[in-house]
Protein backbone atom coordinates (compact mmCIF):
# COMPACT_ATOMS: atom_id res chain seq x y z
CA UNK A 1 0.00 0.00 0.00
CA UNK A 2 2.94 2.35 1.13
CA UNK A 3 4.08 1.72 -2.39
CA UNK A 4 1.13 2.49 -4.08
CA UNK A 5 0.96 5.80 -1.77
CA UNK A 6 4.60 6.26 -3.00
CA UNK A 7 3.98 5.51 -6.60
CA UNK A 8 1.02 7.96 -6.62
CA UNK A 9 2.94 11.26 -5.23
CA UNK A 10 5.62 10.70 -7.46
CA UNK A 11 3.38 10.61 -10.56
CA UNK A 12 1.12 13.64 -9.13
CA UNK A 13 4.49 15.83 -7.88
CA UNK A 14 6.93 14.62 -10.72
CA UNK A 15 9.47 14.50 -7.83
CA UNK A 16 12.72 12.20 -8.85
CA UNK A 17 12.89 9.08 -6.60
CA UNK A 18 15.94 10.36 -4.76
CA UNK A 19 13.31 12.63 -2.96
CA UNK A 20 10.46 10.73 -2.63
CA UNK A 21 10.57 10.46 0.98
CA UNK A 22 11.19 13.99 2.25
CA UNK A 23 8.34 15.08 -0.22
CA UNK A 24 6.12 12.60 0.46
CA UNK A 25 4.56 14.35 3.81
CA UNK A 26 4.48 17.78 1.65
CA UNK A 27 3.12 16.48 -1.44
CA UNK A 28 0.26 14.70 0.67
CA UNK A 29 -0.45 18.11 2.62
CA UNK A 30 -0.98 19.95 -0.51
CA UNK A 31 -2.82 17.17 -2.56
CA UNK A 32 -5.26 17.11 0.92
CA UNK A 33 -5.39 21.00 0.70
CA UNK A 34 -6.30 21.20 -3.10
CA UNK A 35 -8.77 17.73 -2.47
CA UNK A 36 -10.89 20.07 0.31
CA UNK A 37 -10.37 23.10 -0.98
CA UNK A 38 -11.95 22.00 -4.61
CA UNK A 39 -14.72 19.96 -2.34
CA UNK A 40 -15.66 23.24 -0.59
CA UNK A 41 -15.60 25.34 -3.45
CA UNK A 42 -17.72 23.02 -4.97
CA UNK A 43 -20.37 22.87 -2.26
CA UNK A 44 -20.10 26.95 -2.57
CA UNK A 45 -20.87 26.79 -6.07
CA UNK A 46 -23.92 24.91 -5.28
CA UNK A 47 -25.15 26.69 -3.00
CA UNK A 48 -27.70 29.02 -4.29
CA UNK A 49 -29.50 26.20 -6.78
CA UNK A 50 -31.16 24.11 -3.04
CA UNK A 51 -33.24 27.72 -3.13
CA UNK A 52 -36.26 28.07 -5.80
CA UNK A 53 -36.49 31.46 -6.99
CA UNK A 54 -39.29 33.45 -6.21
CA UNK A 55 -42.02 33.67 -8.75
CA UNK A 56 -43.39 36.80 -10.09
CA UNK A 57 -47.41 37.81 -10.81
CA UNK A 58 -48.43 40.81 -12.35
CA UNK A 59 -50.91 41.95 -10.01
CA UNK A 60 -52.21 45.73 -11.40
CA UNK A 61 -51.03 49.03 -12.05
CA UNK A 62 -52.34 52.24 -11.17
CA UNK A 63 -51.60 56.07 -12.20
CA UNK A 64 -50.77 57.91 -9.04
CA UNK A 65 -49.80 61.55 -11.01
CA UNK A 66 -49.97 63.21 -14.07
CA UNK A 67 -48.25 66.26 -12.93
CA UNK A 68 -45.99 67.01 -15.19
CA UNK A 69 -43.08 68.29 -12.43
CA UNK A 70 -43.17 64.85 -11.49
CA UNK A 71 -45.62 61.99 -12.71
CA UNK A 72 -45.81 58.27 -11.37
CA UNK A 73 -47.33 55.66 -11.50
CA UNK A 74 -47.57 52.24 -9.19
CA UNK A 75 -46.82 48.43 -10.35
CA UNK A 76 -48.01 45.88 -8.17
CA UNK A 77 -46.41 42.82 -7.93
CA UNK A 78 -47.25 39.28 -6.00
CA UNK A 79 -44.10 37.79 -5.05
CA UNK A 80 -44.31 34.04 -4.18
CA UNK A 81 -41.78 31.88 -2.33
CA UNK A 82 -42.02 28.13 -3.06
CA UNK A 83 -39.11 27.62 -1.05
CA UNK A 84 -39.32 26.20 3.03
CA UNK A 85 -37.13 29.02 3.83
CA UNK A 86 -38.24 32.63 4.27
CA UNK A 87 -36.31 34.98 1.30
CA UNK A 88 -34.63 38.35 2.12
CA UNK A 89 -35.56 40.25 -1.04
CA UNK A 90 -33.14 43.39 -0.92
CA UNK A 91 -34.46 45.27 -4.07
CA UNK A 92 -36.98 45.11 -7.13
CA UNK A 93 -35.95 46.82 -9.90
CA UNK A 94 -38.36 47.49 -13.25
CA UNK A 95 -38.73 48.84 -16.32
CA UNK A 96 -42.11 49.72 -18.20
CA UNK A 97 -42.22 50.06 -21.76
CA UNK A 98 -46.08 51.62 -23.72
CA UNK A 99 -45.91 51.06 -27.28
CA UNK A 100 -42.83 49.79 -27.78
CA UNK A 101 -41.49 52.94 -26.23
CA UNK A 102 -39.85 53.51 -22.96
CA UNK A 103 -42.17 54.45 -20.77
CA UNK A 104 -41.51 54.86 -16.68
CA UNK A 105 -38.65 53.13 -14.46
CA UNK A 106 -37.77 52.38 -10.53
CA UNK A 107 -37.42 50.19 -7.43
CA UNK A 108 -38.41 49.29 -4.39
CA UNK A 109 -37.57 51.61 -1.77
CA UNK A 110 -36.75 48.81 0.99
CA UNK A 111 -36.04 44.88 1.51
CA UNK A 112 -38.87 42.83 1.72
CA UNK A 113 -39.26 39.40 4.14
CA UNK A 114 -40.68 36.87 1.47
CA UNK A 115 -42.19 33.95 3.81
CA UNK A 116 -42.05 30.70 3.37
CA UNK A 117 -44.17 28.64 1.13
CA UNK A 118 -45.94 32.22 1.02
CA UNK A 119 -46.73 35.26 -1.00
CA UNK A 120 -46.88 39.07 -0.53
CA UNK A 121 -47.88 41.48 -2.96
CA UNK A 122 -45.38 44.82 -3.56
CA UNK A 123 -45.86 48.39 -4.80
CA UNK A 124 -43.03 49.60 -7.07
CA UNK A 125 -43.42 53.48 -7.60
CA UNK A 126 -42.20 53.99 -10.35
CA UNK A 127 -41.12 57.43 -12.70
CA UNK A 128 -42.76 58.11 -16.09
CA UNK A 129 -40.52 59.73 -18.21
CA UNK A 130 -41.68 63.05 -19.57
CA UNK A 131 -41.61 61.59 -23.27
CA UNK A 132 -43.48 58.86 -22.08
CA UNK A 133 -46.42 61.04 -20.42
CA UNK A 134 -46.80 63.09 -23.84
CA UNK A 135 -46.93 59.86 -25.77
CA UNK A 136 -49.80 58.38 -23.70
CA UNK A 137 -51.59 62.19 -24.02
CA UNK A 138 -51.78 61.71 -27.38
CA UNK A 139 -52.72 58.59 -27.43
CA UNK A 140 -56.05 59.54 -24.65
CA UNK A 141 -56.97 62.30 -27.11
CA UNK A 142 -56.55 60.39 -30.60
CA UNK A 143 -57.14 56.76 -29.10
CA UNK A 144 -59.38 56.69 -26.47
CA UNK A 145 -60.67 53.16 -26.21
CA UNK A 146 -57.55 51.63 -27.69
CA UNK A 147 -55.67 48.85 -25.79
CA UNK A 148 -52.80 49.63 -25.01
CA UNK A 149 -49.59 47.27 -25.25
CA UNK A 150 -47.20 47.48 -22.11
CA UNK A 151 -43.68 45.37 -21.80
CA UNK A 152 -42.87 45.35 -17.93
CA UNK A 153 -39.16 43.41 -17.70
CA UNK A 154 -36.85 43.33 -13.93
CA UNK A 155 -35.64 41.69 -11.60
CA UNK A 156 -35.54 40.79 -7.75
CA UNK A 157 -32.13 40.58 -6.00
CA UNK A 158 -32.07 38.10 -2.34
CA UNK A 159 -29.83 40.18 -0.03
CA UNK A 160 -27.98 37.07 1.94
CA UNK A 161 -26.97 35.18 -1.30
CA UNK A 162 -27.21 38.07 -4.32
CA UNK A 163 -29.45 35.59 -6.33
CA UNK A 164 -31.35 37.25 -8.99
CA UNK A 165 -34.50 36.49 -10.46
CA UNK A 166 -35.98 38.06 -13.52
CA UNK A 167 -39.17 38.64 -14.53
CA UNK A 168 -40.69 40.03 -18.01
CA UNK A 169 -44.52 40.68 -18.49
CA UNK A 170 -46.35 41.35 -21.91
CA UNK A 171 -50.08 42.70 -22.15
CA UNK A 172 -52.40 45.20 -22.98
CA UNK A 173 -54.88 47.04 -21.10
CA UNK A 174 -57.16 50.33 -21.77
CA UNK A 175 -56.25 53.97 -21.14
CA UNK A 176 -60.00 54.22 -19.42
CA UNK A 177 -59.48 51.21 -16.69
CA UNK A 178 -55.94 52.54 -16.29
CA UNK A 179 -57.33 55.86 -15.52
CA UNK A 180 -59.97 54.20 -13.24
CA UNK A 181 -62.94 55.59 -16.16
CA UNK A 182 -65.48 52.88 -17.12
CA UNK A 183 -65.32 52.86 -21.24
CA UNK A 184 -68.23 54.41 -22.86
Amino acid sequence: MQAVFKSFVIAITGQPSGREQACSRKSLSRFLLVLIASVFLAGCASLPNVLDKPKMEFAGVRIDSLDLSKPELTVILRLTNPNSVSLPIKTVELKCDVSGKPFAEGRSLQAIDLPARGNTLIELHLSIYKEGLNQMAKDMLFHPNDPVKYHLVGHATLTQLELRSDFEFIGTTDLPQLLGRKKN
